[in-house]
């Protein structure tokens, strides 16, 4: 029997109705446009719209806030139909933008607006003082993955471990938790053998920096060094296929990298720097 995990997510009732979730799933959201978190497409106008499951006038990103407010209410079979129908519909290449997809998984947590320990002082501050509650998303989500394991969909389990390797380290830092950060370094990684799968060049360098800055939040500097390293050495293999015109996002998480190896690690700062800055530090400066 799946675990029910009611506190901090149950509502009076359900907001639509489950032949309605199965509906809104199959509009296949991840082939519809964005602007910002919510979806802009033509083809919204023709569906009839269905109460509760738009914000602002717009239906948000993707199915998984109606999902994430729905599994309370799901049965055992029909979370699983639910999985099922959501992984027909993942994506199996990785596209140009990440953002309804990275929306999709981040409503499934509940998180319906960008946070997390690391965004900022304010952010961190505010998850501390809340319940981080994810048991019943993570039942969900691992049913999800059991789905696209199965269709070998290399991209969706990048992106979901990805996810879950983020909220572990809030958890870590947050609660001071080092047996979740171990779970989220190996999250990480796994992410990246995924990546190397679907050739998703972004998540070879992403998980490496990510990985660097929860494990300097959590105050484990030889660790952060390290990833912070690894960072820019697969930046430097692929930069070419994933930021070709040099894009400020990246750019930024490059120079950050570089900056706190240089304070971090006085033994080899000079020889690391020196020898990438030709392929990296230069064009990214």
């Amino acid at each position: 029997m799946l675990k029910r995990v009611l506190k901090n997510i149950k509502l009076n009732k359900t907001h639509i109705t489950y032949e309605q979730l199965l509906e809104i799933i199959s509009w296949n959201i991840f082939s519809m446009k964005m602007k910002r978190n919510s979806v802009r497409d033509d083809r919204l106008n023709n569906i009839k719209k269905i109460e509760g499951a738009d914000y602002g006038g717009i239906y948000v990103g993707s199915p998984g806030r109606d999902i994430y407010h729905m599994l309370p209410y799901l049965s055992n079979d029909q979370m699983k139909e639910v999985a099922d129908k959501v992984s027909e519909k993942f994506p199996k290449i990785p596209p140009k933008t990440y953002v309804n997809v990275a929306a999709f998984i981040r409503f499934l947590y509940g998180q319906f607006e960008k946070q997390g320990a690391l965004r900022s002082k304010k952010d961190f501050e505010r998850m501390k003082k809340e319940k981080l509650e994810w048991s019943l998303s993570r039942v969900f989500l691992r049913l999800l993955i059991e789905k696209l394991k199965k269709h070998n969909n290399y991209y969706g389990l990048c992106m979901l471990n990805e996810m879950e390797a983020h909220r572990l380290g809030d958890e870590a830092v947050i609660n001071k938790n080092g047996n979740k950060l171990k779970e989220m370094e190996k999250m990480y990684l796994k992410t990246i053998k995924y990546a190397d799968k679907c050739n998703s060049y972004k998540h070879m360098f992403s998980m490496y920096y990510w990985a660097s800055k929860y494990f300097a939040k959590f105050g484990d500097v030889q660790k952060s060094v390290v990833y912070a390293k690894l960072s820019i050495k697969n930046a430097s293999k692929y930069y070419r296929k994933y930021f070709p015109t040099g894009e400020r996002y990246y750019s930024e998480r490059l120079k950050n990298s570089f900056l706190y190896i240089e304070k971090n690690d006085k033994d080899d700062r000079i020889n690391f720097k020196n020898k990438y800055k030709k392929c990296i530090y230069s064009k990214f400066k």
